[in-house]
Formats: structure tokens, sequence, C-alpha cells
């Protein structure tokens, strides 16, 4: 009897109990599941703000790459239907289809402002005749594009953008002329596909909330196990995107301009460490003399000396995104077309040494006032372009980001040719020839420089095109009719021309050399098997 009482007291126990504990943990797992899913979905809206941070930044980085692509007056050449017969404006069009293949974008294309709202396709890289826009179309100008026409880069709101509109997300940034006004506006669409699939699998985390009660404990396993693997790859993500924007920056930022080092760290894939073969242009330079000064110097005058002129040159180098390879001394090595692809690295290179001729006055005088040297500094520079082997050599320990080949060597050679023309800037035909026109220049001879069998044509640099004064271009054109003389082996009148230029320039360097040679070839006149190549077996 008192058993039975106990076992049914127990009974009474178990059956309150679990009256209570089944809605109790009915409720603890829904709590559960709803915290849980709560915490994936904050998760995975973070990771969908990743997303379009990283959509942005791209966005803005091949935006702002187009802009500087092609200058705002070569696209001013095309303005009706008639001007696509150009061959330059197919060229155009090749270099947008290149652009988007390395900038992984959809459509890479140009329009300018036509007025009364409205807008003017110039070019696009579609190569679709029934999709594809040109000087023919024209359409409203949308809001986003504004920011453009205001000079700022403008994006999407990549926040309220439905597949609706066009399943396109588009940047936009203003494309500035020599005299800094807007000229055109450069623009990219990628697709938003991606986005679209991360907002979706979002909702479907919200309709997860609802449903995952009456199976609290499967569903929260599963969506700790999914948000687990979710969050190692963005950790994964992070932890790569953080290294890459503390070390690149500390790495690069000695020898990159600015603007180069930002766009690197928005999109890193640019950035292969170890060697690859490029076609670049190298630039050496060199202050005439500076042994001699250096001489002159205690070595903190020197020290401050050295600090200025490397200072000011460097930045101009900076400025036209060249990369600083080394100092050695008084000379500056550096390159065009790395890490970032340049397609106009050539004409880079050129404008630095222009510029730098151009600042060696103010140079001068900021020196001169400060005595800080007891002459002025007059700096040589060589240029080249050619294949070259560009990346971090050396060893685990020690590396630098530098680059060598022949056509390296050759640029560091025509530095030092300089003295024997009189020149301060030299550059081999295949940087004439990639600058395509825009430079003022003269042809000189054909040489071999030691450690350099193959003969080179080179040429001096004197201004841009653009810029040249009156008297500058008559003396090229005159040189230019004695110098074809000259390689025709007709040296009296080569002689007589070049005395003409010399009454006019008595001072011009190559022509007194030309003269002199004149002379000599007219008294002794070189052997018939002689191929016109003159050998510099100096450094």
């Amino acid at each position: 009897m008192i058993h039975m009482k106990i076992s049914g007291g127990i009974k009474d126990i178990v059956k309150a109990v679990g009256t209570r504990l089944i809605p109790g943990l009915f409720f603890i797992s829904a709590l559960t599941t709803l915290i849980i899913s709560e915490a994936v979905n904050f998760h995975m809206n973070a990771y969908e703000i990743s997303v379009n941070e990283t959509t942005n930044s791209h966005l803005r980085a091949s935006v702002k790459a187009l802009a500087g692509l092609i200058s705002a007056e070569d696209l001013d050449r095309f303005h009706t239907i008639e001007d696509t017969d150009d061959p330059y404006y197919q060229e155009i069009r090749e270099q947008l289809i290149r652009f988007a293949e390395e900038y992984d974008v959809l459509y890479a294309y140009y329009w300018r402002d036509y007025g009364d709202g409205m807008l003017q396709y110039i070019a696009d890289n579609d190569t679709d005749p029934e999709t594809q826009v040109g000087l023919e179309s024209f359409y409203e100008i949308e809001k986003v594009a504004l920011d453009a026409l205001a000079g700022n880069i403008g994006v999407t709101d990549l926040g309220t953008y439905t597949p609706t509109w066009d399943g396109l997300l588009t940047g936009y940034a203003p494309v500035f002329d020599n005299d800094g006004n807007i000229s055109c506006v450069a623009g990219v669409d990628i697709s938003d596909e991606f986005i679209i699939r991360r907002r979706e699998s979002a909702r479907q985390m919200t309709i997860l909330q609802i449903t995952a009660i009456p199976i609290a404990i499967i569903f929260g396993i599963l969506n700790v196990l999914l948000y687990r693997r979710k969050a190692r790859q963005i950790e994964e993500a992070n932890n790569k995107l953080q290294y890459f924007n503390n070390n690149l920056r500390h790495a690069f930022s000695t020898y990159l301009s600015e603007d180069v080092v930002e766009e690197i760290v928005s999109d890193p894939t640019r950035l292969h460490l170890g060697g690859e073969k490029r076609y670049m242009t190298a630039l050496f330079t060199d202050i005439r003399g500076f042994s001699t000064i250096a001489e002159a110097l205690s070595p903190e005058y020197l020290v401050e000396l050295l600090n200025y002129y490397l200072s000011t040159m460097s930045d101009i180098i900076l400025e036209q995104k060249g990369t600083i390879d080394k100092y050695e001394g008084d000379a500056i090595v550096s390159f065009f077309g790395a890490p970032l692809v340049l397609p106009d690295h050539a004409l880079r290179a050129c404008l630095a040494a222009i510029m730098m001729k151009r600042i060696e006055a103010d140079v001068n005088s900021y020196i001169k006032k400060n005595d800080l040297s007891p002459s002025p500094l007059f700096t040589r520079m060589g240029i080249n372009s050619g294949d070259m082997v560009v990346g971090n050599m050396g060893t685990q320990k020690k590396m630098n980001y530098t680059i060598v080949s022949n056509a390296v060597n050759l640029a560091a050679r025509l530095e030092g040719v300089n003295k024997q023309y009189g020149t301060w800037i030299l550059a081999s035909e295949n940087t004439i020839n990639a600058a395509q026109g825009r430079l003022l220049s003269r042809r000189l001879d054909r040489i071999r420089v030691m450690g350099i069998q193959e003969p080179v044509r080179i040429h001096e640099i004197l201004e841009t095109e653009d810029n040249a004064p009156a008297d500058l271009l008559e003396k090229v054109h005159l040189f230019h009719n004695a110098h074809d003389f000259f390689e025709t082996r007709r040296w009296e009148e080569s002689l007589e021309t070049f005395n003409q230029l010399l009454a006019r320039f008595p001072d011009d360097e190559p022509s007194l050399l030309y003269a002199r040679r004149c002379r000599r070839f007219i008294e002794f006149s070189p052997p018939d098997g002689w191929d016109g190549v003159f050998n510099f077996d100096e450094k």
C-alpha cells in the first residue's frame, strides 16, 4: 500500500514536471533558433555590406583607370559618324576591349555632354553590332552621371539596385583635358548578379526565422554549421585584405605614387610577386659632373643637396605613375609599366624627362639661393622601351622590386651617350615610336653601345609637340634636312646646311659635332663598306 502510494506520487511528479518541461523545451528551442537565425542574418547582412564595399572599390578603381587610358584630346577627334572612318577610332575600341578583359568589367565606354540633358556615346568595347553604341547614340543623362560632370567619381547606389534595372552596376569618372576642363566621361558597367544572390541568401535566412520553430534544433545546428563555414570564408578574405592594406602600402609607398598604391590595394590581384616579362620603358638619370660637385661639399651639405634634388625629381616620376627602382648616388633608376600596366608607359617616361628639364631652372635657383652647391645641376637622361623582366628579385630575406634585361642596359647606356652629342635626353627609336607622335625630337645616329651588339637609332627629345616654340621647330626642321644629306654621304651639302643652322643657333652641340664630322669626311671619306653605325665603347 505504501509502495503504491510512493509510485503514484512519483508518477504525479513526473507528469507535473513533464507538463512544464515540454513547453519549456519547445520555448527554449524556438528562442535558440531565433537567436541563431538572427545572428546568421546579421552576419549575412554584414557579408552583403562587405560585398557592396568591394564592388564599389572595384568600380571606382576601374573607372579611374579608364579615365586615364585615352587622352581627352584624342577622344575629342570624334564627333560625327563620319569620324569613325579614322583608323584610330577602331584602335580605341580595341583598347577598350583589352581594358574590359584586364579589369574584369562587362562594358567600358566614353560619352560626352551633348547639351539639353542629353549625352552622346563616343565608343565602347561591345563587339555585337546590334547593341554596340557609338557616335550615333544619344540618351538622357542619368542622375548618377551628374557627379562625373561635376568632376567627381560617381557610382550607382549599390544599396537599392534590383535586377529589374538591367542587371548592371555602373561607375563614372571625368576625363580632363590639358587645361583641366572636363572633356568627356569614362564609364564602366559590371553585373550585379553576385550581389543579388547574396541578398537572396539574406532573405532566405529571414524566412528561416519564421519556419524554424517546429524543427528548432535541426535547423539551429544546420545554421550554425553553415554560418561557421561562411564565417571562415569571410574571415580568410578579410585577413587577406587586411594583409594587403597594411603591408602593400608600406612596401610600395616609398617608390610608387600614392594613387598607384591605392589602385593596387583596391585590386591586389594585379600585383604578381616574382619575375614576369613585360614590354615597358626604363628611365635613367644622372647629373653632369657630379663627382666634382661632391668633392667640393662637406658630407652634411652633400646629403642635403641630394635629398632636395632626388625628392624633386622623384616626385615628377611618381606623378607620371613611374616606379622608383633605386638611387645610385645622384642617379635615379626608374621604370614605367609595372606593377600596374600602363598602355602609354613610353609617353609617360618621356614626359617625366621633359618635366625634369623644365624644372631645372627652379631647382638651380633654389640651390643658389640656399648655397647648396658650388655650381648648377644639369641632368642627363636615357630612355628605352622593350621587353624587361620585372618583379621582386633577390633572397627571402632581402628582395628588391626591380627590372633586368638588355633593354634596361640600353637605357643606362643612352644616358651616358649624351656626353658624346652634347644632349640631355636620348631615347631609342622604340620609345619614340611608342609615344605616337606626341613628342618633338630629332633623329641622330644609329649607334652600337658597349655590351649590346644590335645597332639602335637614337633620338634627342626636346619638348612635347604641343608646347614646342617656333624657333625650336625651325631648328629641328633644319637639322633633319642636314642629317638626311649626312646619311646619304653628301658631305658638302650636309655641311652647308649645318652651317646655316649654326648661324641661327650657334651653341647647338649636335650640329657642331656633325659639322666637324662633315669636314673630316670631306677630307677623308669613310670606306665604302662602312655601315654608318657609330660605336661607343664607354659606359
